[in-house]
């Protein structure tokens, strides 16, 4: 599967699979390599090969799905006019470590 950093995924989510994000299981910069699901439906019921190989052989977690970046990306610009990628990060982390929303 295709890694994206998560620059990548924050600047360009529109063009981001509809999937969960996978990220190694340490601390993240933003250069931070991840890598998207593909749909589990597609496979069978007992299978995880919808998953990044690196769930497996690297011990990666799963993080947060397309459209709740997408939710911690606008719920940022409501709050910061201006936002910046290093802003969406912040409220990325923030989001999967409390699943809330960071109030700047």
């Amino acid at each position: 599967m295709r890694t994206y950093s998560i620059r990548e995924v924050l600047e360009n989510l529109d063009k981001m699979p509809d999937s969960w994000f996978y990220l190694p299981n340490t601390s993240w910069t933003l250069d931070t390599e991840g890598a998207f699901s593909l749909d589990s439906r597609d496979f069978a019921p007992d299978s995880t090969d919808y998953l990044p190989r690196q769930v497996a052989s690297d011990g990666w977690i799963e993080t947060l799905d397309t459209p709740m970046i997408q939710d911690v990306i606008d719920y940022t610009n409501q709050q910061l006019p201006v936002a910046t990628v290093e802003d969406y990060f912040e409220a990325f982390k923030y989001y999967f470590e409390n699943d809330a929303f960071l109030e700047f």
